[in-house]
């Protein structure tokens, strides 16, 4: 997929209509999420017959999403280093033998309220491992010019499924019972099985073998601490979901305590919420068109603080109605142009990597959120906790701007090629380390200063890449000749560097070279630790 900029599309369909395999996949996630809401619904049902313990019933919500913590980079360290084709066929095959198990458990009356919660377990250790390597497949189906589309589309998704799987799965446990919302839930498997199995992914190109899963997983975090693209993505992404959590958190009490909400009513002030989403995924394009995403993420952060403010200042059911379908729209706003962001800021080497690191913060503002907003109401009030909130979103709003997002769709992350692969004289192992690169520049007399500058960003790469020291230094006996060295682990990790350079970091590199005396070129020596006698 070319990582060029473009006009991104007016349509939110032009995703669907112009990649036949996003087209497949988009389905096939769609009804099987319609089977993951179908079994949150029947689960919660059935762990009340099972029994009386509020502590129990409430670790089902803890083995859905506790996964999520541990696993979020771990899963998506494994995606980037096996086939992600084939990793999703097998996590996906893995949840639907557990939904399969369960419902036959649950029809044959011998299911227990631990077994549910094991396989309970089970579907969110599945759901972990899935989100980083689904996410990053994005990019590889669709063109750059439709990903945010794509993104929305899945956000969309997503809330058209968590309606329709709430309504289905309280249709079939009012007629056939719960066991029959997990055997549904199991079928929802097939469809993106099969269409995982039909597709033909291109792999990613590579004469190395792939990293161990421990050293894959520091890569990651390296990645990502030394991206400020990515950095920016998460910081403003955690500034939203922090305090934006409030409304999940406190929705049952704002529905029931706050409005006054009866079953029924209750009911449809969450659809609303989903159907502003809908509606709001619609519109992202034209809007995207029209504003950059850290406009989008600031004037969605003000509209949902106005609709949690309006909404408890007047404590009208019907008012809340659309204030809070506002807040829906605004949701899905911030979460089009986050993501967006994260994906725009990771090449495809380590996209599911710095997805998971994204999805871990992600997660935990909406883990630590609603302790704070609930701890909160507990002790004033729950208009209160919604103000508070709100203030909070409106400073963070405007704080966050300065790690801006925009500029990622601009990245050109694609390996360059550029960077001529040594050939040593001695045998070398590729495990064998560390290994010192040094390389000499000499710099034309007053571009000192613009030649330090566009070495630190270099340097940025370097770490980035693979490199665990960096620096520069200057000659103090030759005047304009400075002294480049990195380190890293193995040789098998500098080979990986020469693959990882992308086609920003040649830019920078050009730079560099006109900043150098006429006729000079860099003179790059490489070291190992050597074991010979």
């Amino acid at each position: 997929m070319s990582e060029t900029v473009a006009r991104p599309s007016m349509s939110p369909w032009t995703p669907l209509k112009n990649n036949r395999v996003f087209f497949f996949l988009w389905i096939a996630t769609l009804v099987s999420n319609i089977g993951t809401w179908m079994h949150d619904v029947g689960a919660g049902y059935l762990a009340t017959t099972l029994t009386d313990s509020a502590f129990i019933v409430a670790l089902m919500q803890t083995a859905s999403s506790l996964p999520a913590f541990f696993l979020l980079l771990p899963s998506g360290a494994l995606a980037d280093i096996l086939d992600r084709r084939l990793y999703l066929l097998t996590a996906n095959l893995g949840m639907a033998v557990a939904a399969c198990l369960l419902g036959i458990l649950t029809l044959t009356g011998i299911v227990t309220i631990w077994s549910l919660l094991l396989l309970t377990l089970c579907m969110g250790i599945g759901t972990a491992m899935v989100m980083p390597a689904w996410q990053s497949i994005i990019p590889e189906v669709v063109s750059r010019t439709d990903l945010s589309g794509a993104i929305a589309l899945n956000t969309m998704g997503m809330n058209i499924a968590r309606v329709l799987g709430a309504l289905v799965a309280g249709v079939i446990i009012a007629t056939l019972g719960p066991g029959a919302v997990f055997v549904t839930n199991s079928v929802t498997f097939t469809l993106i099985i099969i269409v995982l199995i039909r597709w033909k992914r291109k792999p990613l190109e590579t004469q190395l073998p792939p990293e161990p899963l421990a050293p894959a997983v520091r890569t990651g975090l390296r990645y990502a601490r030394h991206s400020p693209a990515l950095r920016f993505s998460i910081y403003r992404s955690v500034g939203f979901y922090f305090f934006a959590s409030v409304m999940w958190a406190l929705f049952p009490l704002i529905a029931r305590v706050l409005l006054g909400a009866d079953e029924m009513q209750y009911g449809i002030l969450f659809g609303f919420i989903s159907v502003g989403a809908i509606i709001n995924a619609l519109f992202i394009p034209r809007l995207r068109a029209c504003f950059n995403s850290d406009q989008l993420i600031t004037g969605a952060s003000l509209v949902f603080a106005t609709g949690m403010i309006i909404t408890a200042l007047t404590q009208v059911y019907v008012i809340a109605l659309f204030t809070l379908a506002l807040c829906g729209s605004a949701w899905i706003t911030v979460m089009t142009c986050a993501q967006t962001a994260a994906h725009t800021a990771l090449p495809n080497w380590v996209r599911s990597r710095g997805i998971g690191v994204f999805l871990t913060f992600f997660m935990g503002s909406l883990a630590l959120g609603p302790a704070v907003w609930g701890g909160l109401a507990q002790l004033t009030s729950i208009p209160t906790a919604m103000y508070t909130a709100s203030i909070g979103l409106i400073l963070a709003s405007f704080y966050t701007r300065r790690w801006p997002t925009s500029g990622n769709e601009a990245l050109d992350l694609s390996p360059s090629g550029h960077w001529k692969i040594p050939e040593p004289v001695i045998t070398v192992e590729p495990q064998q380390g560390p290994v010192m690169i040094c390389i000499s520049y000499q710099v034309h007399d007053g571009n000192q200063t613009a030649f330090l500058q566009a070495m630190e960003k270099l340097g940025k790469s370097r770490r980035r890449d693979g490199a665990w020291e960096w620096n520069i230094m200057e000659d103090i006996t030759a005047p304009g000749m400075f002294q480049e060295f990195f380190l890293v682990a193995t040789w098998l990790d500098h080979l990986r560097q020469h693959e990882r350079i992308s086609k920003q970091d040649a830019m920078i590199q050009d730079e560099i070279l006109s900043l150098l005396e006429e006729g000079s070129e860099p003179d790059i020596t490489h070291f190992i630790k050597t074991t010979r006698e």
